[in-house]
């Protein structure tokens, strides 16, 4: 049995609609299908273009050789792609260049033109050096290092900043002429000095001291 009828043959256990859409809907089959239309329309084209079988066998054992491990299909296809896209580069910028004073619109369509083929002729040398050096993924822990000892807190929070011996004495005479017989601290601006009461009195007994200073002592 020919690679055609493999591709296409029907088994007992599937429908046949439905085998006959995985087969047209298989990559190496549309691959097969596309590289056809381009040869009967391209400088290949002649008496005896190569047929639809010849076409999916290629395709079919090209796959199989990129899976198997042998990249070299992918290296050359990459590199005539870029060689392509640099002669595209180079003929848009030569038309571009030939453009120059008789039509700035034409100049700069060749332009735009040919940058976009530079960029992708550039994206393609990238992937080409991907293939043939690929990178290797590197899983690495966080590491401490340094020269000498050191602490490492991990979860513990850091204690709240101590209040200065000038702001918590602040703080603590405040406090104590709020709460001590219901004196509160007057943070008011100063009265001027008045001149009613100017008579001194006596202090009464009550506020007088508890011990008195002995006669006869200085």
């Amino acid at each position: 049995m020919s690679r055609k009828n493999e591709v296409l043959a029907v088994t007992s256990h599937d429908d046949p609609g439905k085998a006959v859409a995985k087969a047209v809907n298989a990559p190496d089959t549309r691959a097969a299908i596309t590289l056809m239309e381009i040869y009967n329309k391209g400088p290949f084209s002649g008496p005896t273009p190569p047929d639809l079988e010849a076409q999916m066998g290629a395709v079919i054992d090209r796959g199989k050789a990129i899976i198997a491990g042998d990249m070299r299909l992918s290296e050359t296809t990459l590199i005539s792609q870029a060689q392509v896209l640099d002669g595209i580069f180079h003929l848009m910028a030569q038309r571009a260049i030939s453009n120059i004073g008789s039509s700035l619109e034409s100049t700069e369509r060749y332009m735009k033109m040919a940058m976009k083929a530079q960029s992708q002729c550039r994206a393609t040398l990238e992937t080409l050096s991907e293939v043939k050096n690929p990178r290797v993924a590197v899983f690495a822990n966080q590491a401490n290092v340094t020269s000498g000892p050191q602490q490492v807190n991990n979860g513990t929070p850091s204690p709240a900043p101590a209040r200065s011996d000038s702001a918590a004495g602040v703080n603590m005479t405040n406090e104590l002429l709020e709460y001590q017989d219901g004196e509160r601290l007057d943070t008011g601006t100063p009265r001027q000095a008045g001149r009613a009461h100017q008579t001194v009195e006596t202090v009464g007994e009550k506020h007088r001291a508890t011990h008195r200073r002995r006669q006869g002592s200085q």
